[in-house]
């Protein structure tokens, strides 16, 4: 979570010591393309997680302890990124766009061409430099016009009260506008459980 007294690490302690990572905001976004991929065994999403923040650094997932290591580190990472600074309490809504409205990997023309609109900022130029928490502290802000909050205004306007045309026109763009796969928090979800699931299996040796 972003402050502006702290300055940002770029060192965690593992248990193979204290290791340097990326956070630049496409590798988080790469972890969730990962996350979500249900053709990737458990083990490969630890390997691709650990190369990805990690570069690969002091693990040859050879044994099982390589794998502990790997999950615990990714764990902790995970527990860092989805840090909310309102609302932390489960239930709560979260700060910025609602995770169950959008999807990084689907609506990710409009993210792009919302950070144009509203901060001037070119994503792909900022790739490998633009750390996850200050994209995620601009993303949790775009203005009410940015391409992506009038997306998700239509998918989440509800069609109680409209006729004729009105009622056509919203169904439309809500069908148009409708996410095909998961959601942001569905992915939550599922990484959530993943990691249950992988502390489990990494203790097993499986």
């Amino acid at each position: 979570m972003l402050s502006l007294t702290d300055k940002l690490e770029s060192t965690m302690m593992t248990g193979i010591g204290e290791v340097e990572f990326k956070l630049a905001f496409n590798n988080v976004l790469e972890w969730y393309k990962v996350s979500e991929n249900d053709d990737l065994k458990w083990t490969a999403k630890v390997e691709l997680g650990w190369q990805n923040f990690f570069d690969g650094f002091g693990l040859t997932f050879e044994t099982a302890d390589d794998y502990e290591v790997a999950v615990k580190a990714l764990g902790d990472l995970n527990d860092y990124i989805h840090q909310e600074p309102y609302n932390n309490i489960e239930g709560d809504d979260q700060s910025g766009p609602s995770p169950k409205s959008f999807s990084y990997t689907q609506d990710a023309e409009a993210i792009y061409a919302s950070f144009i609109f509203d901060y001037g900022i070119d994503l792909l130029d900022e790739m490998d430099k633009l750390r996850w928490e200050k994209f995620r502290a601009l993303f949790n802000n775009l203005s009410a016009k940015s391409p992506l909050m009038r997306i998700i205004d239509i998918r989440q306007s509800s069609t109680e009260g409209l006729e004729g045309n009105a009622l056509t026109s919203l169904i439309e763009k809500q069908n148009y506008y409708a996410l095909e796969g998961q959601s942001t928090s569905a992915v939550d979800d599922a990484i959530g459980s993943m990691f249950n699931m992988l502390a489990v299996q990494a203790k097993q040796g499986q």
